[in-house]
């Protein structure tokens, strides 16, 4: 018997092991972009994350309620509409991706760092300033600062990470 194809003898893998590595790609193209030390182009993508699901899931809420959203409490989720089956698909994502923001300390002092950041490097504003998912109005979250080629980018890579 071959010990490479025995069951017991093979290495365990998690259910979503490689959906946790969603990020490098484009982490790894902002590290050397924008010359970001160690992981702070992965915080900065797991933030962006969480205001994109925040986007998809409820534009009006503040970037704040995202804890609320991911544990099932707060006035946020208590008053949201009634959500599509995508929407759906995307919250339970977004809870196992972003499970460290579950905390609502963890998410504040994350955005707190985010807003540091240099406008030309955040793909979305947290005032209200930018533009909306399609690029058009000037009423959404994304960020109108950011040349039109990097948003398409990170929003195709945030979508991706949610399917």
């Amino acid at each position: 018997m071959n010990p490479a194809r025995h069951p017991l003898l093979t290495t365990f893998q998690p259910p979503f092991a490689n959906a946790m590595h969603w990020q490098e790609p484009l982490a790894t193209r902002l590290r050397y972009r924008h010359n970001l030390p160690g992981q702070l182009a992965t915080r900065l993508l797991n933030v962006e994350l969480g205001l994109y699901v925040l986007a998809e899931l409820l534009p009006t809420a503040a970037p704040e309620d995202l804890p609320d959203i991911l544990n099932n409490d707060g006035t946020a989720w208590w008053e949201r509409p009634v959500w599509s089956p995508r929407q759906h698909r995307y919250l339970n994502r977004a809870r196992m991706l972003l499970a460290p923001y579950k905390d609502r300390t963890v998410w504040l002092n994350a955005l707190a760092k985010y807003r540091t950041l240099s406008p030309d490097l955040r793909a979305f504003t947290l005032d209200g300033s930018g533009l909306d998912s399609s690029g058009l109005d000037s009423s959404g979250l994304w960020n109108a600062e950011l040349g039109k080629y990097e948003l398409r980018e990170r929003a195709v890579v945030l979508r991706g990470a949610l399917y």
